[in-house]
């Protein structure tokens, strides 16, 4: 088992002429030794045109790897034994999709080894065709069918102010779901810029539930502020986030967007200068999200406050707070 200091992991792209030898000494363990795959099977001749990745320990030594190729087939994801089961093989897959999905890569697929299919169809590939051996071992081609299932698993593992990298993420709920998990882990601050308090992102019970606990932990000293553009809507529809700012005044405020500020603005969450989640107003539809990106974090903080500077209590609600 590794040791409680080494327990955390990194991932990152690989170099295959600088990194072939750490990638060879994974792959030569649980392939070759482990699994007695023969050399000549191992070594395709593909690698120098493939994607790789390359896990390593908090000091440094490499314990897994993976690779995608031009035809999107994912592959050679091999994991040390004594780090399995702690998240490396899930992490090397998602960021093979994300690097897939950001350079326009054909539909990924994979041949699955038989005996970890659960792990595969858990984040949206689907069996597909007869099953085949290959170098002696039973396997079956899987195609990624539900991507929404790889962007949850991906936004679930995550870490606010530790787990970095660009997330594009187009369904609304899996929206929600990064909205959500980023403010459940926000120790301090919480602001948020929108138009309307969207329902769909903002009136959901686990983003309520994590703002109530983070505006009682920091009650007094503003934690939650959110700058909104018009209030007539969440005010005729009863939005419970109002609700939670009338029961909560000393930690939860909300104030309008000035005229000058209201047109072409972009929407965003920043959670404790180290996470955002931003939707461009020429990209209404897509959010970018990062749960440990401070300098964009920052830049967004600075925005917001110059906005809230110039603020006031929207019409709609100072008649609710009187």
């Amino acid at each position: 088992m590794p040791s409680r200091s080494n327990q955390r992991f990194s991932i990152r792209p690989a170099d295959w002429p600088r990194d072939e030898f750490a990638l060879r000494s994974v792959r030569t363990q649980v392939f070759v030794r482990e699994q007695q795959v023969p050399e000549e099977l191992e070594w395709d001749g593909q690698d120098a045109a493939a994607v790789h990745l390359i896990a390593e320990s908090g000091d440094g030594v490499t314990i897994g790897t993976a690779r995608l190729l031009p035809s999107g087939q994912i592959g050679r994801m091999a994991v040390l034994p004594r780090w399995r089961r702690r998240g490396v093989g899930t992490g090397l897959l998602l960021q093979l999709l994300r690097t897939a999905a950001e350079h326009d890569y054909p539909s990924p697929f994979l041949n699955a080894q038989i005996a970890v299919l659960p792990f595969y169809r858990g984040l949206g590939f689907v069996p597909e065709g007869e099953s085949f051996e290959e170098a002696g071992i039973p396997h079956q081609r899987m195609v990624l069918e539900d991507s929404d299932l790889a962007v949850g698993a991906d936004i679930d593992r995550r870490r606010l102010g530790l787990s970095g990298g660009l997330l594009r993420i187009d369904q609304p709920q899996a929206q929600a779901r990064a909205v959500a998990a980023m403010t459940a882990h926000a120790a301090r601050t919480l602001l948020v810029l929108t138009p309307d308090l969207e329902p769909p992102l903002y009136d959901q019970r686990p983003f309520l539930a994590a703002v109530r606990r983070l505006a009682l932990d920091r009650r007094g000293r503003l934690p939650v502020r959110i700058l909104l553009i018009d209030a007539e809507p969440p005010v005729r529809r009863g939005h419970r986030l109002i609700e939670l700012s009338r029961q909560l005044s000393s930690s939860v405020q909300i104030r309008a967007v000035p005229e000058e500020f209201a047109e072409q603005c972009d929407h965003f969450l920043v959670a404790d200068d180290s996470g955002y989640c931003l939707r461009r107003f020429a990209a209404p539809t897509t959010a970018l999200a990062d749960f440990a990106d401070p300098a964009q974090a920052r830049r967004l903080r600075r925005h917001f406050e110059q906005i809230w500077e110039q603020g006031a209590t929207h019409p709609a609600l100072r008649r609710l707070y009187i």
